[in-house]
């Protein structure tokens, strides 16, 4: 990520010392320099910001369908953890303009390398979740069944495409389409940023302005040219657009654009932030009680798009990077802590994009077999859930097919064990065939193809670093 430096590029401090250098005296004792301290660049603070927005996300959804849709206590958590949606794109916007505030932005390469990056997963995600949706209707038969025909198969063709349009494959992908739009007009976001420099408050309180009408009408019947033509097509998907997430991405990219002074605030006020943070949520909380006791719905007093819910998610972002300031203070660099973050960031993605099959493999074992109360339901859901999406994420992240499920290249093969992989491949296929053949076939039949892709990719990588250590070295 790219910050103003000190010294001109390709120059070091002694270009600039008009003393003339001289041999060392061999009498004298010659000091030898420390080695130049590297400042670490990266941001830390956003990696615990990023960590708890993607676990929000996913206890939302395990809450979702755990707890009853009229269980007030689940329906407040569920109404605070709606922060998530607007957090993933306010750190989308803070991301992209702190990597290109101070350095030029080539359009075209931007898009090839975003695109690449998000556009791939979307497309291989959108696919894998399109086949699933077939195959829980009507097992293989209900795939097969999309290509009976060929009257099925362009019926088929054209829901795909419609899904792949719209990030509809699965009810999570919409993100992805979202963040695709934000990488279409971030060059000329990053253009006006630079050319309204001095008037970026005006810029977000129209942005605010404008985020709050359409926020009060998208929860209320809409008539005339609203539900008509192009423009009605466009009222009924506002939700896969970034028009309402416009204030949250620009707010992120302006307090990138102005990093030193937001961090200065953030750690300087950090303690204000946090307790009128938490004012807000307890006033947000205590007025959904009243709209629930007044009988309003809990799912419009749950909405996220409900405009007096806003101020709550502006809230919790703020609290969070303010929290994140402090693990960025007091983290060490190579403690387990440490570690743990930045693999956690690195698998994030990938696990955002998982979770939702592992959430509907284990959800219906939970519901069925376990007879809880509701609270230790949803703690064994999230667990069970998190911990399968982990090892299909690693899994993932270890195949050749990295890049185009999660964004992220292979893991290095060099640096892999397959001798401790492999074994763990064969046990969790054969853990999976047990399990589906007593309990839940479906969470058995993801055990066996995470165990039979973890064995593949294993041997590819036994295979290649054979193959390495049998090439002769080059004299």
């Amino acid at each position: 990520m790219a910050s103003p430096t000190d010294v001109p590029s390709g120059r070091t401090p002694s270009d600039t010392d008009p003393t003339p250098s001289t041999a060392a005296d061999p009498a004298e004792p010659v000091e030898v320099a420390a080695p130049p301290v590297t400042r670490d660049k990266h941001l830390h603070q956003i990696d615990l910001v990023r960590l708890v927005t993607f676990g929000g996300v996913i206890l939302d959804h395990v809450m979702l369908g755990v707890a009853a849709p009229a269980n007030v206590a689940a329906g407040a958590i569920e109404t605070l953890l709606r922060y998530t949606r607007y957090g993933f794109f306010a750190l989308t916007g803070f991301v992209l303009t702190y990597q290109y505030r101070n350095r030029e932005l080539n359009v075209w390469p931007f898009w090839r390398r975003r695109y690449k990056l998000i556009g791939l997963p979307f497309l291989v995600w959108s696919l894998l979740y399109w086949l699933y949706g077939h195959y829980l209707g009507g097992g293989l038969t209900g795939i097969a069944d999309t290509v009976r025909s060929l009257d099925a198969a362009r019926l088929a063709a054209k829901s795909l495409v419609y899904d792949l349009i719209t990030g509809s494959a699965w009810y999570h992908l919409y993100f992805l389409s979202v963040s695709m739009q934000i990488y279409a007009i971030f060059p000329a976001l990053l253009w006006v940023m630079r050319k309204t420099w001095g008037y970026h408050r005006y810029l977000l309180l129209v942005s605010f302005a404008f985020h709050s009408v359409l926020l009060y009408l998208m929860v209320r019947p809409q008539h005339g040219f609203l539900v008509e033509g192009v423009v009605g097509v466009l009222w009924r998907h506002l939700e896969i657009t970034l028009l309402p997430y416009q204030f949250f991405i620009l707010s992120g990219a302006l307090a990138a654009m102005h990093f030193e002074a937001f961090s200065r605030f953030a750690k300087r006020f950090r303690w204000a932030v946090l307790g009128v943070g938490a004012i807000v949520v307890a006033v947000t909380l205590i007025y959904f009680l009243v709209l629930i006791d007044r009988g309003e719905s809990m799912f419009r007093a749950t909405n996220v798009f409900m405009l007096h819910n806003t101020f709550a998610y502006i809230a919790i972002i703020a609290m969070l990077y303010c929290i994140g300031t402090i693990w960025q203070e007091r983290r060490r660099a190579g403690s387990i802590a440490a570690r743990f973050m930045r693999t956690a960031a690195d698998r994030s993605f990938g696990i955002y994009l998982a979770h939702a099959v592992a959430l509907s493999v284990v959800q219906p074992t939970v519901l069925e077999d376990i007879d809880a109360p509701t609270g230790l339901e949803i703690v064994l859901a999230y667990a069970a859930v998190v911990a399968m999406t982990i090892a299909i994420v690693e899994v993932l992240r270890r195949s050749p097919i990295s890049l185009i499920t999660t964004g992220r290249s292979t893991l290095d093969w060099r640096t892999q064990t397959p001798a401790k992989s492999l074994p763990v491949g064969v046990l969790t296929m054969a853990a999976g065939l047990a399990v589906h053949y007593t309990f839940s076939p479906l969470a058995g039949s993801a055990l066996v193809g995470t165990g039979a892709l973890l064995t593949a990719s294993s041997l590819w990588v036994l295979l290649k670093q054979r193959r390495s250590h049998d090439t002769p070295v080059a004299a």
